[in-house]
This record gives structure tokens, sequence and C-alpha cells, in this order.
């Protein structure tokens, strides 16, 4: 089946390319978007997965790539339920007390039933299509085989379409791991144990496996639904500032967030905020986050230096450096935007604006700050929605500078400061005494000035160099003056009519200058 298969997608993708005019490479964004809509499910997930790169396409192809929809007609539910009896090792009214055979969603990788458990608990099951891992992975496998043929270029650039189907593979196998989804909740939940306004998904492990996954059911709003928040009685103001706020507790502190904060991914549910849907979770390391709030401690300071010298640690190296370059492209983009009002940030323009100019100086960002970036720009849309004039960057601000002062604190060596502390007052203690003995030998006359210099010998040997020069050109000058002045009065022995003792001292002059100028040539200190 895999041969077929493959030999027809194969054909069928070529042929969608050439219908799409894309004989010589993918020059046009929107050309892009219909074949992969054409290409179906899977290629509608391809571009999804690159919607969220702004580090490797330009903005252009990822405005494009946004608009591809997931909606997919759902499979029979015959086939899918001998899917879900062969994932739990037994039938479905074992399990259920009531399953819902209509799905709840259909999306290219999965569909989602609503159910409920024989102990009561009311549930969602989400399951993948048959054969979709299969399938995509054979799709991507004829996309590296078609790779020479592909180019993706824009205005002034060229892109490897090899490192593009590469990030794909990788993003796609971890998305078809459902069991990933599974430690991705437990995290988030365990990261998220004392927050009291965050709604804690239940995961029922033993039903999991890696192509299913079963979790407690939220019957929440939408958080974009502002009519249905207000009939409820909630706050929408608060709950914008709580979602902020958690955000960015889930990235700063955890280094673990939500990389789709999308309105259909966070709910409220009994006065608490739940997210759903964990297949894509940004992961920062201890390193990475330490580098990126060192990047924040620039921004809240105005260090553009340090906003410098921590974009070089994060991110990848393509090729050399130049760092003064580098540093006046963040210097004129940090103050392009300094000056303007909080309510006049783009926030969109500016995340874009330095990955641009990361890219133009030979830099590329880890994928998870790309991620990054693309979920704040999200949750910045939700934000919009639900406060008007709630503008991220006026949490932000204050939300870097008090963290900042925390980490300083909390990494302070309180140990190193008692020593500093106590050498100090020990200091303090003795300067009366010493400034007293310091007067006392002035006034007795016992006062000594002890200064050390380095290599004084070499200096003073270049400054007798320097006068014994002066000394001889003027001596040279006198000579010349001298012999001009006997010359012109015309005395004493004559050759040829011409004063002898003028031509004597012109011609000492002349060897003088000349021996002169030999020794500065040869000194190389002209």
């Amino acid at each position: 089946m895999e041969n077929n298969y493959t030999k027809l997608r194969f054909k069928e993708i070529i042929s969608v390319a050439i219908k799409h005019g894309l004989k010589n490479g993918i020059g046009n964004p929107s050309d892009l978007r219909l074949v992969l809509e054409e290409l179906g499910p899977t290629f509608v997930k391809i571009g999804q997965i690159l919607s969220t790169r702004s580090d490797i396409l330009p903005k252009e192809y990822i405005l494009e790539l946004e608009k591809l929809q997931d909606d997919v007609k759902s499979d029979d539910f015959n086939i899918m339920k001998e899917l879900i009896e062969e994932n739990l090792n037994g039938n479905i009214s074992d399990v259920f007390l009531d399953f819902q055979t209509t799905p709840l969603a259909s999306a290219s990788l999965a569909e989602v039933y609503l159910a409920k458990l024989k102990t009561g608990e009311q549930v969602v099951l989400k399951i993948q299509r048959p054969f979709v891992k299969d399938k995509i992975l054979a799709d991507i496998h004829i996309l590296k085989k078609l790779s020479p043929f592909i180019k993706l270029t824009t205005k002034n650039e060229f892109f490897d379409i090899n490192e593009i189907i590469e990030e794909i593979q990788a993003a796609t196998e971890k998305e078809l791991d459902f069991l990933n989804e599974k430690e991705n909740i437990k995290k988030f939940n365990l990261n998220n144990k004392d927050i009291k306004y965050i709604k804690h998904i239940e995961v029922y492990e033993k039903y999991c496996t890696s192509h299913m996954i079963v979790m407690e059911y939220i019957s929440g709003i939408k958080i974009d639904d502002i009519s249905k928040l207000i009939e409820g009685g909630y706050d929408t103001k608060e709950i914008a500032k709580k979602l902020t706020y958690n955000y960015f507790k889930q990235v700063f502190e955890d280094g673990f967030f939500h990389g789709d904060p999308h309105p259909g991914n966070i709910l409220v549910h009994e006065n608490k905020i739940g997210f759903i849907d964990f297949g894509l979770m940004g992961d920062l390391n201890l390193g990475l986050k330490k580098k990126f709030n060192l990047f924040l401690e620039g921004v809240a300071t105005n260090n553009v230096e340090l906003m410098t010298s921590s974009i070089l640690s994060i991110g990848i190296k393509k090729d050399e450096i130049d760092i003064n370059k580098l540093y006046q492209d963040i210097d004129l983009l940090y103050n392009t935007y300094i000056n303007e009002s909080i309510y006049e940030y783009d926030l969109a323009q500016i995340l874009e604006e330095i990955i641009v100019t990361c890219r133009r100086n030979k830099i590329a960002m880890p994928k998870d700050v790309v991620f990054l970036a693309k979920g704040i720009l999200t949750l910045q849309g939700v934000l919009a929605k639900i406060d008007k004039d709630l503008n991220i960057m006026d949490i932000a601000t204050p939300y870097f500078k008090n963290k900042i002062i925390e980490e300083k604190l909390r990494d302070f060596d309180f140990n190193l400061l008692g020593g500093k502390v106590l050498s100090i007052g020990n200091s303090f203690l003795d300067l009366p005494l010493k400034l007293l003995q310091l007067i006392d030998r002035g006034i007795e006359g016992r006062l000594k000035l002890n200064l050390q210099f380095k290599d004084m010998d070499e200096n003073f040997n270049e400054i007798n160099k320097m006068v014994n020069r002066i000394i001889f050109s003027v001596i040279v000058a006198g000579l010349l003056v001298s012999s001009s002045l006997v010359i012109n009065a015309n005395i004493g022995l004559k050759i040829y009519g011409i004063s002898a003792i003028g031509i004597v001292g012109y011609l000492g002059a002349g060897l003088a200058g000349f021996w002169l100028l030999i020794s500065i040539l040869k000194s190389g200190k002209l």
C-alpha cells in the first residue's frame, strides 16, 4: 500500500504544483497556500506548522499560511470505532457509560469525541485518523525527494528548503505522539498547581496511547465570547490581566509555555482560565531562559550592549558575524520604538523586525524562541478582543523590571555580601586613624610620595632620542642661517667669488640634515 500511495501521491503533488504555476520554484505565497489546500489535510497541517516559523519564512508567507483552515470532514464512525477499541484493548461499552458518535471536532490529524466514563466523569477522547501518520510521513518523504527542484525565494533572500522540510518532520512527529501531549498536560498542571485561577485538566493515563488520549472535558466559555462572559458575571478586564500574568509566568519562570494560545484553545470555566490542546508546547531550557531574561533586562534598562551580547548567546551563528553592525542594527531598532507611546507599539512589527535583523546578521533563532514570539503575538490578539484598553506592554514592562530585581536578589550570594560589608566596615573604622597619621607626617616633614612607573628606562630612552633630534635640528638650522649671513657679507677666503666659510657651513648643514633624516627613517617613527 505504501508504494502505491507514494507513486500516486508523487504524481498528484507534481500535477497540482504545475496547475498553480509552481514550475520554477515557489515565489508567490498565495500560490503556495492554494497548492497546500488542494493537496489535502496533511499538507494543510504542514502549512500550519510553517505558519509558526517566522524565522524560516518571511512575513508575506506567514500571513498567507495563517489563512489555512483545519476543518476536515469526519471519517465514518465505524472506522474510528475500530481504532478506538484497538487502543482501548476492549469494547467502547466496557469503558464508557455514554459515547457520542458525532465528533466534537474534526481536524487533519485527529477527531475528538465526547463521552462519559463508567465512573461518571465527562471526558473527551482524541483519536488519530487511520493511517494519518504513515500518510504525512510519506508526504514528507516525497517532499525530500522533490527538494532539489523546489526553490523558495523572496525579493532579497533564498531559503534552504531542506532545512524547512526537516523542521516540518520534527514538529509533525512530535505532534503525532499523543503520549507527548499527555506528559505536557501533567507538566503544565504541576507548574500551575498553586495558581488558583488556572484550571487543571485531568488526564486518564490508563486509556492513553501514542494514538489516543482521554482527558477531562471542560464545558467553558471561549475566552473571546465577550457577551457570554458578561452574561456569566465575569470581569473581562480581570480575565485579561490574569491571562497575561500567567502566560508570562509560563514563559519567564517555568520556561514551559502553551505554543498556540488562540481563542479556541482558552476557555473560562467556573471562574478559572483553562488551556486546552497541549500538542505543541514551547520549552526554554534553563540556559536559554537565563539568556532570554538577560535580553529582557537589556530592554528594561536601555542597555543595547547587553541586548546585543544576549542575542549572540541565544542565536545560532550561520556565518561570521560583524558584531559592530549587529550592535548598530539593534541600537537603531531599539531607538525607533523606545520613544513611541506604549499604545503605539506594534508588537507584531517589533518581533518581526528583531527576527529579520538577526537573519540579516546571519543569526538564526532557536525554534522555541520563535515559537514564543508567535505565542505572544497570538496572545495579544486575544487580549485585544477581551480588553481593548489593555496593551500587553503595559503589563510586560513592570513585570520584566520586577522580575529582574527578584532574579538578582535570588541569585545574590549573601555570604559574599557579608564579607564585603565587614571589609568595608573595617576600612571605614581605620580611616580616621590613617588620616591623622597622614596629617602628622605632613606637618613633621616626613611625608613621602612613592610612585612606581613601569618600563621607565625604555620610555626615558625614547624621550632622550626625541630631545637629541630636536637639538640636532636646531644646530642644522643654525648652520644654515649663519652660513647664509656669511655668504651675504662676502667675507673671508673665497672660492669662485663665494665665501669658503659659508660653503663649508652649507655642506655641514646638508650632511647633518641628511644623517638626521636617515636615522629617523631607520627608527620607523617618521
